[in-house]
């Protein structure tokens, strides 16, 4: 009997045999949910579309280019077919017929052998890195690049295949050059005519690169032939040296041969290249034979086993043909004269058993079989690259489905011409040695940065490989390119680097789950750990403002304050992290598509105004203040969090008639002072919407300055922010001034009261220790309500914030707001006869520290009419003390491009609507005008 399952759906229930596996998942796991109607699964757009890469040409299921084939019919190949025939193809090649045996004569015997060994260890490590990448995933087409591409990025893989593009093609130039060398020699052809190999090698490439773009598959068809006649060409001269060692037949004299007459190196000028070689030359030279070993991987999709193939065949491969190089350069050397071996490059063929014919013809078609096989795959590679959309410039060459790439083809028939001009195959070699070797390089830093990562995802069953391998491999070659050729070295290296920055310019993001992000996140955890660890070691030089940014969007996620934006964007010369979050009213789930596409319009605002940073929207269901309340707390992660509150002044505050007035003064001071209990700076932007406006105007008709008004000394904030400003380009030239606000204050170094210059040379002197340029203009506001609030407040008149910690007092200290206005009023004209006339009052500095005014007692308690009368002046008092910031501010700044002053202190006691006022009476008539408040940490410093 089947299983019975309730639906949700309704009360029928359902055989569990008789559903559908999808039925099934919906009602266990919701996987229809998950996978259709998953919030971030459906493309929501309010303004711009959704962020996400385009499905990438060469995917999985995308037929490697050699076995297109075999692939399409279903076949599956096994270790033999499928990789260690196609390595030992590719490996062996021209230079084990018409160098090795040269190289063993110039090098020696034993220095040939570790030439031959480096050459091999760094093909080993490769293929150990190679089989591990190749084993966690299918390799499609591409290959080499592929690998690459995929687990380094877009802009790496792309550059570093084409430099594996360029190298596959002058191959087939080297094959070329090494047909036409055995032609000539053994045939006895050379010399007819000027640049007779030149012309001839032209030819033939115009031959190779149209029977390619006529019939590829042919040449798919015969590769197993052409592999037949170089095993046979192989057999045939190593036989051939035994016996004629022995006294057989053969076309050298007795004198040629000589036992262990190639044991020590004999370095002599090669008469065809004027080139005296050396032992990192010789490894440049003979390199192009170990390539070959991605033949194998190249395959990994139609392979019935890649996890056992490609390792197994690969190494295979290499042994297979190390084997027969080690025993060419022992047999040769330890027989044949070494005058023989350098006078005679092609003395494979006067040795060949049972005649040179043979072998003559057997390198000859291996050559052009070789060539034939790069000329193929070279154009495959170049449209792989093209199709994957990350160099427009390669746009012409892309292929559809299984098209065949005819205009690769030509391109590649036009670079393999070019190196034919050199007429000899060893002014090339080193170029190809060079491509390859970054190319392995390449290979074994993807496995290396995978192995330390330990991503989740990289899970290879391929376990006979290491980080250490794959580091020192990867250092392997890139020291070998350093040591062959420093110059060429450089030149490939900048390639690399200047194709890397064009693919960089391109925008280019492609989702390929590749190695870069991975090691970018990895690096940040740790530091951000470390940063976390080091949070106590605080110092004001290492302070940045990180900046959260509180806006509100419209119905179709536009922010509404767009001037917020663009001010943080001015001081992102800061280099702080960057945040910009929004609060929107909505369900978690059913509104998380929308949240997304609200976050991506954010994101899109912030890109237009080149703002580096974090968007994010928060829905919430209720309470929006206890939303921001919670976003402010939690934004950013460890030491990377905000310090710093960027928020707009409201635009109802100046309207006393606005519906909930008092709520909302209540809300917007509530809100600040959790802010600043937080440990946060606030940031406050008044008549923002003129800063964008400014963005868009001629800068010569715009104001120059940035007034502050220097009121409070509370870290330094207010001076540091106008001074990033000015470092964005929309700033720059902009004057800061700083209007100083004078106190009475008593000098007693000097025995009087202190000067304006005075003041204003500290306060300069003060500037220069912190490193910043300002004018300084001291203000003096001789308003008697303004000097007897500075003068009666004890403690915090001493401060720099005096005015803004001791005017605003209410309801808690009403008795000593009584008590000031009372003595106001009694004493004025009092006050007015003794006070020192055109004296200047200054603000801070130690020594008002040790001239401190007395702290003014406790009154008497008054009466109740007393006390409401008392608190009316002091209300009274407090509008006038504002009025007074902005008579002056309007005269000397309303002009100004952007003022900023410090942000009243929003005390408990005081009354939130009172506040509100305040401000809008400080600021009334102003431009843009920035209100800060600091944390209370000191963020400027002489020091360093």
């Amino acid at each position: 009997m089947g299983v019975l399952m309730q639906s949700f759906d309704g009360d029928v229930a359902v055989p569990m045999e008789a559903m559908t596996m999808s039925h099934q998942q919906t009602m266990l796991w919701g996987v229809d949910r998950l996978a259709g109607d998953r919030p971030g699964s459906a493309t929501y757009d309010l303004n711009s579309p959704r962020h996400g890469a385009s499905p990438v040409p060469g995917g999985a299921g995308s037929p490697s280019f050699e076995d297109a084939g075999e692939e399409d019919a279903g076949v599956k190949l096994g270790t033999m077919k499928g990789v260690y025939l196609p390595c030992v193809q590719n490996i062996l090649g021209v230079i084990l017929f018409l160098r090795l045996p040269w190289i063993a004569a110039q090098a020696g015997v034993i220095q040939c052998t570790l030439v031959v060994g480096l050459c091999i260890l760094s093909t080993v490590i490769t293929s150990l890195s190679l089989a591990a990448i190749a084993t966690n995933g299918q390799v499609q087409a591409g290959g080499p690049y592929f690998i690459i591409s995929r687990n380094l990025g877009p802009e790496i893989g792309g550059s570093v295949g084409v430099i594996f593009y360029l190298g596959t093609t002058i191959a087939a130039t080297m094959y070329i050059l090494g047909a036409i060398e055995a032609l000539e020699v053994g045939f006895d052809l050379g010399g007819m005519f000027d640049f007779q190999r030149q012309l001839l090698a032209l030819m033939l490439t115009m031959v190779l690169a149209f029977i390619v773009f006529v019939g590829v598959k042919y040449v798919n068809m015969s590769a197993m032939f052409f592999l037949a006649v170089v095993i046979l060409s192989i057999f045939c001269f190593m036989i051939g040296c035994i016996v004629s060692s022995s006294g057989g037949p053969s076309e050298l004299k007795s004198e040629d041969f000589k036992s262990a007459d190639n044991m020590q190196p004999a370095w002599e000028k090669d008469n065809s290249t004027g080139i005296t070689p050396n032992f990192v030359w010789c490894i440049g030279l003979f390199y192009p034979s170990v390539t070959g070993i991605m033949a194998g991987s190249n395959r990994s999709a139609v392979l019935a086993d890649a996890k056992k193939s490609i390792p197994v065949g690969t190494i295979g491969a290499i042994i297979t043909t190390s084997t027969i190089y080690f025993s060419v350069i022992w047999l040769f050397g330890m027989t044949l004269s070494n005058d023989i071996l350098k006078k005679e490059k092609l003395v494979v063929t006067l040795v060949a058993f049972p005649h040179k014919i043979v072998v003559n013809l057997g390198i000859i078609m291996s050559c052009v079989g070789a060539g034939l096989q790069c000329l193929t795959g070279a154009p495959r590679l170049l449209s792989a690259i093209a199709n994957d959309d990350t160099m427009p410039i390669l746009a012409t060459f892309k292929t559809k489905g299984s098209d065949e790439p005819k205009k690769a083809v030509l391109l590649t028939y036009v670079i393999a011409s070019i190196p034919c001009l050199a007429g000899n195959l060893d002014l090339i070699t080193p170029i190809i040695t060079m491509f390859f070797l970054m190319m392995y390089a390449t290979v074994n830093s993807s496995c290396f940065l995978l192995e330390v990562m330990k991503a989740p995802g990289w899970r290879p069953t391929f376990g006979a490989y290491s980080w250490f391998t794959a580091l020192f491999g990867a250092i392997l070659c890139i020291t070998m390119m350093v040591l062959i050729a420093p110059m060429m070295a450089f030149v490939c290296y900048l390639m690399v680097a200047l194709m890397l920055v064009y693919i960089r310019s391109q925008r280019v993001e492609r989702n390929w789950g590749d190695a870069i992000p991975g090691l970018r996140f990895q690096t940040a955890r740790n530091q951000l750990i470390t940063l976390s660890n080091q949070a106590g070691n605080y110092h004001p030089k290492n302070w940045r403002p990180q900046v959260l940014v509180l806006t509100k969007l419209d119905e179709k996620g536009n922010p509404m304050k767009p001037e917020l934006v663009a001010t943080a964007a001015m001081m992102k010369k800061g280099r702080g992290l960057l945040m910009c979050m929004a609060c929107a009213e909505g369900d978690i789930e059913r509104d998380y598509d929308r949240r997304e596409a609200m976050a991506e319009n954010l994101r899109n605002h912030m890109k237009e105004y080149k703002l580096a940073g974090f968007p994010q929207v928060v829905l919430y269901n209720g309470d929006v203040q206890n939303a921001l309340n919670s976003a402010m707390q939690s934004s950013g992660c460890g030491a990377m969090q905000a310090n710093t509150v960027l928020l707009g002044w409201p635009s109802w505050a100046g309207n006393a008639d606005v519906e909930n007035r008092k709520q909302k003064c209540h809300d917007l001071v509530k809100f600040v002072r959790n802010v600043n209990g937080s440990r946060k700076a606030v940031m406050m932007l008044k008549n923002g919407h003129r800063i964008v406006e400014y963005m868009a105007r001629d800068k010569a008709v715009l104001s120059k300055t940035i007034d502050v008004w220097w009121i409070v000394h509370d870290g330094g904030l207010l001076l540091l922010v106008p001074h990033l400003m000015t470092m964005h380009k929309a700033w720059k030239g902009c004057q800061i001034r700083i209007f100083a606000v004078l106190n009475e204050y008593v000098d007693q170094e000097n025995g009087g009261l202190e000067s304006s210059e005075s003041f204003t040379k500290r306060i300069a002197v003060f500037l220069d220790q912190v490193r910043i340029q300002a004018e300084v203009i001291p203000v003096r506001l001789t308003e008697s309500e303004l000097e007897k609030a500075h003068a009666g407040h004890g403690d915090d008149a001493v401060k720099l914030g005096g005015i803004y910690s001791g005017i605003l007092k209410s309801r808690g200290n009403a008795d000593v707001a009584a008590q000031v206005a009372k003595d106001d009023r009694r004493s004025r004209r009092a006050q007015e006869e003794t006070k020192p006339s055109n004296t200047p009052i200054v603000l801070s500095g130690a020594q008002r520290r040790r001239n401190m005014p007395p702290v003014l007692q406790p009154p008497p308690p008054l009466d109740d009419d007393e006390y409401l009368m008392a608190q009316d002046d002091a209300d009274n008092f407090t509008m006038s003390v504002a009025r007074a910031f902005n008579q002056n501010m309007v005269e000397k700044s309303q002009h100004a491009r952007l003022v900023v002053t410090n942000l009243p202190l929003m005390s408990e006691e005081t009354s939130s609507t009172k506040i509100v006022d305040f401000v809008e009476e400080l600021t009334r008539g102003l431009g843009p005008t920035m209100l800060i408040r600091g944390n209370g940490t000191e963020i400027v410093t002489s020091i360093g």
